[in-house]
């Protein structure tokens, strides 16, 4: 039972007893107490702790009760020394522990356990950040090996330029600078969660090495960013609908609203509203998580309504509204369609999209991507303001500022000739 036991009055109304009297300071019964024993001379501060059902106590030293010699502790002092006690005890209590039967964390734990922990909360948005952690993290013994207690920025700086990073050369094989920057953000996220988990064993300035270390790398500002005409947009849907009704399905979806792929693998039957003619789209996984973002309302055409619309038929409004087709290996070792799954990762795309790219004639190096640089691109010469254009396709003004300053200029311009005056007399 609690007792109230933060003044001198009130402890002095106490019956002497060998039991202290308890107060909680931390976490009730599992946590810290402050304990006051009073006998029929003077009172004492007993500290106690309970840590998976073990207990613990420590007495502090004599109360500031009357008639007591200087160096007595006051309610408040006894409190603070209590919970200073405390957290040597835990302290204490989680090194043994550690050296008893956790190993020094290393790189390769760190991102073990990130991989691990992706894999619970999201299989298929996982697979390319496992893909590429083990590639290119696990496979480098060196780094992975390396302790967190020593890692510095050096060291991360250092294995980031053993990566194969692609040249100019056309047919180079390396990894461009965006997609080191993709690792880079992996290997951030499993290093942070690491030093946090670990914080009381790891030094203090760890959460600086991993920031500096995994900076990004400066994209080439010279690179190509492919935009296609309208003319070449329907040319590369067309050619995915003969392919496969299903990808061109997706393609279409692509071509309209210019989202990304992991935004339309993610979208419902439900969230076509064909009386309303848009495609409520749910917004990226970019950032930290925090609450769910209200989905992107992407109008369309009725051409666009109609295509989608034939993939809900029948369908219940929570499934995957694009699918593709597994194939299963035939009796004389060819492949055969199996059953429509849900699409997963934008790797499963890059087949059928290249054979789409070859049949619909697009200039060489085309990518899926494509189709999202050409609808913002469409908005800003449609003369959209561009924060719609930058909300319509779930991305931040000074992104399409940065990255379709062109574009911007042209639209403007256009606009701003319409308001200018004529000086010719009539």
């Amino acid at each position: 039972m609690q007792a109230d036991i933060s003044t001198v009055a009130k402890r002095a109304k106490l019956k002497p007893r060998k039991n202290p009297y308890w107060t909680a300071l931390s976490g009730g019964r599992g946590g810290v107490s402050l304990g006051y024993r009073r006998s029929a001379k003077s009172g004492t501060w007993i500290a106690k702790i309970v840590v998976e059902g073990n207990r613990s106590e420590n007495r502090l030293g004599l109360a500031d009760d009357e008639a007591q010699a200087d160096g007595a502790l006051s309610y408040r002092t006894a409190a603070e020394a209590a919970l200073e006690w405390s957290r040597q005890q835990f302290a204490s209590l989680e090194a043994g522990a550690s050296k008893a039967t956790r190993q020094p964390a290393t790189v390769e734990m760190a991102v073990t356990d990130y991989i691990a922990a992706r894999k619970r909360k999201s299989p298929s948005s996982a697979k390319n950040a496992t893909s590429r952690l083990t590639a290119y993290v696990l496979a480098d013994q060196a780094f992975a090996g390396t302790r967190l207690a020593k890692l510095r920025a050096s060291t991360i700086e250092t294995w980031r330029d053993r990566l194969p990073m692609k040249t100019n050369d056309p047919e180079s094989e390396g990894l461009a600078a965006s997609s080191i920057n993709r690792l880079l953000n992996d290997l951030r996220a499993a290093l942070n969660a690491a030093a946090e988990r670990r914080r009381r064993e790891l030094p203090a300035h760890l959460m600086q090495e991993i920031r500096i270390g995994t900076r990004r790398l400066q994209a080439d500002s010279g690179a190509t960013m492919m935009v296609l005409t309208d003319k070449q947009v329907r040319s590369a849907v067309a050619a995915a609908e003969k392919l496969e009704l299903e990808f061109g399905q997706l393609v279409a979806a692509a071509a309209a609203t210019g989202a990304r792929f992991s935004q339309l693998a993610a979208v419902k039957v439900g969230d076509l509203q064909v009386a309303q003619a848009r495609l409520m789209i749910p917004s990226s996984r970019k950032g930290r998580a925090g609450k769910p973002r209200t989905p992107i309302a992407f109008p369309l055409s009725s051409d666009v309504v109609a295509k989608l619309a034939a993939a809900t038929n029948g369908r219940p409004a929570s499934a995957p509204l694009f699918r593709r087709w597994a194939y299963r290996r035939g009796k004389r070792l060819e492949w055969i369609r199996d059953q429509l799954v849900p699409w997963s990762a934008s790797s499963e795309a890059q087949a059928q999209w290249a054979n789409v790219a070859k049949n619909a004639e697009l200039p060489a190096g085309t990518t899926m991507y494509a189709l999202r640089h050409s609808s913002i691109v469409r908005g800003l010469k449609a003369g959209l303001p561009v924060r719609l254009v930058a909300a319509l396709h779930d991305t931040s003004i000074p992104m399409i500022e940065k990255h379709y300053a062109a574009f911007i200029v042209d639209a403007t311009e256009e606009i701003a000739r319409r308001a200018a005056v004529s000086l010719t007399y009539i």
